[in-house]
């Protein structure tokens, strides 16, 4: 069975920032698109999770105070445990590919 999903249409369901929309699972792992606009929340996860910029531009922040910014088309990988949170602050349409049913650790809204 074939499934095409167009991932611009996708981005008219989603209304909330941060929250995730389903594109398709490959295997054990899920193919989510989410809008980032403004501060998410430090965290980590148990597996690796990837995220794809589609649109606009996010930033990542790790717990020693550096950041990463990334642009349309960049790809970054968190690690399994690294400590991380995304932002953006003119907003970014993005696609992260994680294990299904990967949990997080919430750790603070701030620098841990």
């Amino acid at each position: 069975m074939e499934k095409k999903v167009n991932v611009k249409e996708a981005a008219n369901f989603i209304k909330q920032p941060f929250t995730r929309y389903i594109l398709a699972d490959v295997d054990d792992y899920r193919v989510y698109l989410s809008r980032f606009e403004g501060d998410y929340v430090f965290h980590r996860h148990p597996q690796d999770e990837l995220y794809f910029v589609i649109e606009g531009e996010m930033i990542v922040d790790l717990p020693d105070g550096s950041s990463l910014t990334l642009s349309e088309g960049d790809l970054w990988v968190a690690e399994a445990n690294q400590i991380h949170r995304t932002r953006s602050e003119k907003g970014a349409l993005v696609l992260m590919f994680k294990a299904k049913n990967l949990p997080s650790e919430i750790l603070s809204p701030k620098k841990p």
